[in-house]
């Protein structure tokens, strides 16, 4: 009787937590197919990609320093006067506390500033992801151009 009660209290146990693991598998996929929807719209311009999953009071710090809110981000991204031709990502990583995900990876983007300066080499970023009514929206952008390491940058 003992033995029954245990298992009946371990299957229930491992029926409440399978949803947890998948519902964090799902919002994993799902952050990470953004991820590189991101890029694409990045290069492509998309105005109506960047309305949607910034959130109203997003940020965006680049790696001099300049920061940016949502309208912002987007004209800079948009209007013509920054562009990207490509980027390519790599080491992202995902970590979720509750409904918050830090996304953490390394991007080497190809383009101009809007001052007409190439950006190229390769940059560590951070994004901040929020789930606002069953939807994850970025409310926070940070990216750090990484040291050459030819030139004596260590990290």
């Amino acid at each position: 009787m003992k033995g029954q009660i245990l298992s009946l209290a371990l299957l229930s146990v491992a029926m409440l937590a399978a949803p947890g693991v998948s519902r964090a598998a799902n919002d994993e996929q799902q952050i990470r197919r953004i991820e590189h929807e991101w890029v694409t719209a990045i290069v492509k311009r998309d105005v109506a990609f960047l309305q949607r999953l910034e959130a109203p009071d997003f940020t965006v710090t680049g790696p001099g320093g300049k920061t940016l809110n949502k309208a912002g981000d987007i004209k800079d991204t948009t209007n013509g006067e920054t562009t990207f031709e490509n980027m390519t990502f790599d080491k992202l990583k995902v970590r979720f506390y509750g409904d918050t995900a830090i996304v953490t990876a390394r991007i080497a983007p190809q383009g101009r500033t809007s001052e007409g300066q190439p950006i190229e080499g390769q940059y560590r970023y951070l994004r901040v992801w929020v789930k606002q009514d069953g939807t994850w929206r970025v409310v926070a952008f940070q990216s750090t151009r990484i040291a050459d390491a030819k030139k004596g940058g260590t990290r």
